[in-house]
């Protein structure tokens, strides 16, 4: 028999199995048994909403959150809109840019925010494991603190949270839908509690959220889903959306029902060690497919009967096993390396002919550019997709994200985006920057900016020590020493407006202005000043329509000028100073 290998899609669905794993860990039941305990002693408690911070162990931290059953009513009666929440717009992203929350959670959750703020503060320095946990809308005010705590965080604390719910409503809109912070959500529903459908659109839904408001909430976080039969894990929003909608419909009881999750835990735990049947009911030939239909049918789900599409569920557990299956980013920015090998090599070959970098790919000198493109392809494709992932994470996440990348990019960029610019320029394109930069660019580009700092006089000489083996800061040089040779055509063209001539003249000043800038910056690679570089092809052509300029010029253009005529870019970069 072959061996699988571990990097291939298994044949069958794990959601039962992982079910089955979780009911029967500690994890879930140390969390459920300090809910009844602080639930028991809400009477003797004039607040609202009771918090209590448990140590079972010294390395171990349970929060819980619990109601008082009048505040949860109190609550509920405020309806099922969705509100925006200025406190959560760090989730915000360039593809959801406002965050909507829960109404009747954001009552419970609002007039604790100082008091949670410090115990925060308080988690934040501790080690260990730590659990967050409440039931209903207990359970939406775990969450929220989650979400804050994880707001303030980074990758290197000590305390990462896992918050686990039971029975609770849905809190908030696609905002909360984020791949990194998922994973730190487990929720327990169960098909006979009423409270998680309560705000779809079912008829029991608050009498102030609307039918578009309903189905504007949408699940986040791992749910494992349960009934008489069993349960099973699934993370995919759109099934679990389905699967609230099919048991608000089929709920019995109101509101009035009270589910004891201690019970269905202590069920399912004797399910699980004691394997009982489990029967499909039908004969289906992919066992992946069998398997999902399974898990379907034991948490009261008929495939047929509720229109669930098998197929789409399949290929979206395909995929994302082989997803999970992937080398991990660092090992694909590794991987990229080989790609910028073969950059490096080219550009020290053209170096090697003491030419430039962009002129060698601009004229396919050593005909075998097109193996180039292919490894600039490569990186592009990869590039574009981090900045993307980047853009779609919350602001603090996306943020930390950029950080963990961003030399990494900016190489990438400084190396790259000059050979696209060859490109552009040599099949006749014009005004690059506005007309065909790509937006990863220039994402790479304003997330350098922002991080940079001006550099000090130490910093700046070390520069001017290494220039000569630095990579061109602005990765759009080319294209405004390609610009600066269309206006000197247009100065010499008999055809050319006067208006034209003029704006070909002030854009040339511009571009000496911004030469010297860089120069003074030692922000250009002295490989711009080798012979028949573009750069040094515009200067043969522009010299000659200033060795008397009648317009006006400003005191830096003037320095670029004397910096050219006097030849001291011959020194650039070595120990003279320019």
């Amino acid at each position: 028999m072959k061996r699988r290998r571990m990097n291939q899609v298994p044949l069958f669905s794990s959601a039962g199995e992982l079910a089955n794993m979780l009911v029967t860990s500690n994890l879930i039941e140390a969390a459920w048994a300090k809910i009844p305990e602080l639930q028991r002693g809400q009477s003797a408690l004039p607040s609202s909403v009771q918090t209590m911070v448990d140590h079972p162990t010294p390395k171990c931290t349970i929060v819980v959150f619990a109601p008082s059953p009048d505040s949860t009513q109190d609550a509920l009666s405020q309806g099922g809109d969705l509100v925006p929440y200025p406190k959560f717009d760090f989730l915000c992203t360039k593809g959801c840019p406002s965050v909507s929350i829960n109404r009747a959670a954001l009552t419970l959750f609002t007039p604790l925010y100082d008091h949670l703020s410090g115990l925060k503060d308080e988690l934040n320095k501790r080690e260990g494991q730590l659990i967050i946990t409440g039931q209903s809308l207990g359970g939406s005010i775990a969450s929220l603190f989650t979400l804050f705590l994880l707001s303030s965080m980074d990758k290197e604390s000590k305390c990462r949270p896992i918050c686990i719910t039971f029975g609770s409503p849905l809190i908030g809109n696609f905002g909360l839908q984020h791949s990194h912070w998922n994973s730190f959500f487990l929720h327990l529903v169960s098909d006979k509690d009423p409270l998680p459908t309560l705000f779809l659109p079912s008829g029991r839904s608050a009498p102030t959220s609307s039918h578009s408001q309903a189905t504007a909430y949408k699940p986040f976080g791992t749910y494992l889903l349960c009934s008489e039969l069993g349960c099973a894990c699934f993370d995919d929003p759109d099934f679990i959306f389905k699967f609230l909608t099919v048991a608000s419909s089929e709920v019995a009881g109101g509101l009035q029902v009270v589910v004891d999750y201690g019970e269905i835990l202590r069920n399912l735990k004797y399910r699980a060690i004691c394997k009982g049947p489990r029967l499909v009911g039908e004969r289906l030939t992919d066992p992946f497919s069998a398997g999902i239909v399974m898990e379907l049918k034991t948490i009261g789900i008929d495939p047929a009967k509720h229109n669930i599409d098998i197929g789409r569920m399949e290929k979206d557990a395909r995929d994302l096993t082989w997803k999970t299956n992937k080398a991990s980013e660092a090992k694909k920015l590794n991987d990229r390396k080989i790609n910028m090998v073969w950059l490096e090599w080219y550009r020290k070959k053209a170096e090697d002919v003491k030419k430039d970098y962009y002129d060698c790919f601009r004229n396919e000198r050593f005909n075998i550019e097109a193996k180039i493109q292919w490894h600039m392809e490569d990186l592009t494709t990869y590039w574009e997709d981090m900045v993307a992932e980047a853009e779609r994470k919350p602001q603090k996440e996306g943020a930390s994200f950029r950080t963990g990348w961003l030399q990494a990019g900016t190489t990438y960029r400084r190396m790259v985006e000059p050979l696209d610019i060859a490109v552009f320029y040599k099949d006749g394109g014009r005004d690059y920057i506005n007309s065909e930069r790509s937006q990863h660019y220039k994402l790479l580009e304003q997330w350098y900016e922002e991080a940079a700092k001006p550099p000090t006089s130490e910093e700046l000489d070390s520069k001017k020590q290494k220039v000569s083996v630095l990579l061109t800061e602005d990765s759009c040089f080319w294209a405004h020493v390609e610009e600066a040779i269309l206006s000197c055509k247009s100065l010499t063209n008999a055809n050319s407006t006067p208006e034209l001539r003029e704006s070909s003249w002030n854009n040339l000043v511009k571009f000496g202005e911004y030469v010297m800038e860089q120069i003074e910056n030692y922000a250009v690679s002295p490989e711009i000043f080798l012979k028949d570089s573009c750069f040094m092809t515009w200067w043969g052509e522009y010299k000659v329509y200033i060795a008397s300029p009648s317009n006006p010029c400003s005191l830096r253009f003037i320095q670029f000028i004397d910096f050219m005529k006097t030849g001291r870019y011959g020194v650039y970069g070595r120990s003279e100073v320019p």
